[in-house]
């Protein structure tokens, strides 16, 4: 018997007006949803995109900030997103969505 592989697909992500940002994703014929911030997507990607650029590369604020400010927000939300969709593209962390 030959199994098809199953890949896990962004179906949305919707911030609502609480802030709080969920992701739905497919996975064959089922869905879930996932909450990945609380307080706004931007925020939890800024937090952690600063740390990146700053201490990691040695950018200066200014650098950074025109990075943030010319497309370097979408690019690294996107990024982040793309990169939960692939933590739970496989069969048991699909599964830890159940608790």
């Amino acid at each position: 018997m030959i199994k098809t592989k199953l890949r896990t697909e962004l179906v949305s992500c919707v911030e609502t007006a609480y802030g709080e940002t969920i992701l739905t994703m497919k996975r064959g014929s089922e869905e879930k949803e996932l909450v990945i911030a609380h307080t706004g997507l931007s925020e939890v990607v800024y937090d952690s995109a600063i740390d990146y650029y700053m201490y990691d590369l040695n950018w200066t604020e200014e650098q950074f900030d025109n990075y943030w400010e010319n497309g370097g927000e979408d690019k690294e939300i996107d990024n982040y997103v793309d990169g939960i969709v692939d933590f739970y593209d496989d069969d048991l962390t699909w599964e830890e969505l159940n608790w």
